[in-house]
């Protein structure tokens, strides 16, 4: 029997490091869809934690981008070469050091503080859910309800074990013709516990440090993105466009506030979500972009992303970061 630390490790060392915001996240975004596409009847939240890791994932692409000038002028590493083009590159790379000192300056005091910072929170939200979380779905996968109750206390994680005791019965319900449908409530509402596990409780801390800028910023831009999520349904869920802008933008909703973020996944985000895991199929949409997220494939985002990092590098003659 694996210790919680034992099963946290198997996953972490699929993953890249965590300095590597949008590979990390794509990693962590790949293991929720896989576990849905293994057992859609089963793990439910996992679907669900795809569609919003893949939003997160959306943001962080973007603090790449606002990064990219401080890579850009970042001082040379020194290869230990004393050749005549080393030290030319030497020169060059120190050149656009001081070139690009006064705007990453004034980057900083701009950006950094208004908006990479929250950002910063996202990713460490992102990696805090999967910690939570995740391992729990590897344990049940090989060693049942049993890996987990061993490993944590319901003290520590009401929701968690809850949730998979819910899921657990459920799955041995399914087994029964007569109780199918008894077999999938349960594991409806055990992966609902897991979502208020991550939403009340994962959350609380990282959601009540970020600017008040940036709780408007994910407010606006909270969303459960399904669209063309079935072959002849699309949807999806936006934060603002339930509540209305106005309360949003006056703060008197905010998608930082559990209350106000639980009463729009239950009133639409999750009723939403239902109609489209009971039709999965995997000759649907619905299915694709669960696959192509399980395969780490690159969003056009993603790609611009890497061709601009990539632009920044060619010109400080930096060849790794």
């Amino acid at each position: 029997m694996s210790t919680k630390r034992e099963w946290q490790e198997i996953l972490e060392q699929k993953l890249p490091p965590k300095n590597r915001y949008t590979d990390r996240n794509r990693a962590i975004t790949a293991y929720y869809a896989q576990c849905y596409l293994e057992r859609p009847d089963v793990f439910k939240w996992a679907g669900m934690a795809a569609f919003a890791s893949n939003q997160v994932g959306i943001a962080l692409q973007v603090a790449e981008v606002l990064m990219a000038p401080r890579v850009l002028a970042a001082g040379p590493e020194n290869g230990g070469t004393t050749s005549l083009l080393a030290s030319g590159v030497k020169l060059y790379q120190q050149g656009l050091s001081l070139i690009f000192s006064v705007p990453v300056a004034l980057h900083d005091v701009t950006t950094r503080p208004l908006l990479l910072n929250d950002l910063d929170l996202l990713k460490q939200g992102n990696d805090l859910i999967f910690d939570d979380i995740a391992w729990a779905h590897l344990a049940y996968m090989q060693g049942g309800i049993g890996e987990i109750e061993a490993n944590v206390s319901e003290s520590e994680h009401p929701y968690l074990i809850q949730g998979f005791r819910m899921i657990d019965a459920g799955v041995k319900k399914l087994a029964d013709p007569a109780q199918v449908e008894a077999g999938k409530e349960l594991i409806r509402n055990g992966n609902i516990t897991l979502l208020k596990q991550e939403q009340q409780l994962t959350l609380a801390t990282i959601m009540g440090s970020l600017t008040s800028i940036g709780k408007l910023i994910i407010s606006l831009g909270g969303a459960m993105d399904f669209q063309d999520a079935s072959r002849n349904v699309s949807g999806g869920s936006w934060f603002t466009n339930y509540f209305g802008i106005l309360p949003v933008l006056s703060g008197r909703v905010s998608l930082a506030r559990f209350e106000d973020r639980w009463k729009w996944l239950e009133g639409e985000a999750l009723p939403l979500w239902d109609r489209i895991d009971t039709a999965y199929a995997p000759a649907t949409s619905f299915h694709q972009r669960l696959v192509a997220m399980a395969e780490r494939e690159p969003s056009l985002l993603q790609q611009i992303t890497c061709l601009l990092t990539s632009g920044y590098q060619a010109m400080g003659l930096q060849l790794q970061m």
